[in-house]
């Protein structure tokens, strides 16, 4: 799997190994032991076979909106790039994560789309991806299917964890500025709820046609809670 980090430096936040630390500011008084940060995995795959995806944008569209947001301290963002099938269970057992990203496509009928050690599109058996979340679940507070066609596996995963999907075909830069809407709704620490809705607001204000696609499936009231803490 190519866990990649971009330079040493993001902003102000330094980047320790493969994770971008977001710091908070020097001289804060300490209360006691501090939480550790909750972890935000993006995965991504494009393989080459499919319609090119502008996922470095949506990264740095994420990192705009968690740095923004001043959730400094509260989150580590962590990658995971060209995920194949066989990284999917790794990835998820060393990174801990409280919200899995997967950037992406995805097909009608069959769920998202990795890749093989070759490089070709591989589809994941959406029954296979839904129990590898029910046995990860600890500490897993959603799942984001950001890639069209998603619905259905997010219906799946829902039994477990909230979960993201995308009920029709979107745009590159619909699921962007969706994205980026949802995490600065998390870094401000507001539920999922509210993250999800302030992501669709932020496709209305901005008149995209295709704004409609985002869906959140959730057993009732899993989604009232937020994902980091408050300041």
């Amino acid at each position: 799997m190519g866990d990649t980090i971009h330079g040493n430096k993001y902003g102000g936040d330094h980047v320790m190994g493969d994770k971008i630390v977001h710091h908070a500011g020097r001289g804060e008084p300490g209360r006691g032991e501090p939480e550790p940060p909750a972890v935000i995995l993006l995965m991504s795959a494009n393989p080459s076979r499919n319609e090119p995806l502008r996922l470095d944008e949506e990264r740095r569209q994420i990192d705009h909106a968690l740095v923004h947001a001043q959730a400094r301290s509260l989150v580590e963002v962590r990658t995971a790039d060209a995920v194949r099938l066989g990284d999917l269970q790794n990835a998820l057992l060393r990174h801990r994560p409280a919200i899995a990203h997967f950037s992406g496509h995805g097909t009608e009928s069959s769920g998202i789309v990795v890749t093989d050690d070759r490089g070709h599109p591989r589809l994941v058996p959406p029954a296979a991806l839904s129990e590898l979340i029910r046995i990860l679940q600890g500490g897993l507070r959603c799942v984001f299917l950001n890639a069209c066609y998603t619905e259905e596996q997010a219906r799946a995963i829902a039994e477990h964890v909230p979960c993201v999907g995308m009920h029709r075909r979107v745009l590159d830069q619909t699921a962007i500025r969706f994205a980026a809407g949802f995490y600065q709704g998390v870094a401000h620490g507001r539920t999922i709820q509210e993250a999800f809705d302030l992501g669709r607001n932020a496709l209305r204000i901005h008149g995209h046609a295709d704004g409609d696609a985002p869906r959140l499936l959730a057993a009732a009231g899993s989604a009232d809670r937020p994902v980091l803490r408050a300041r």
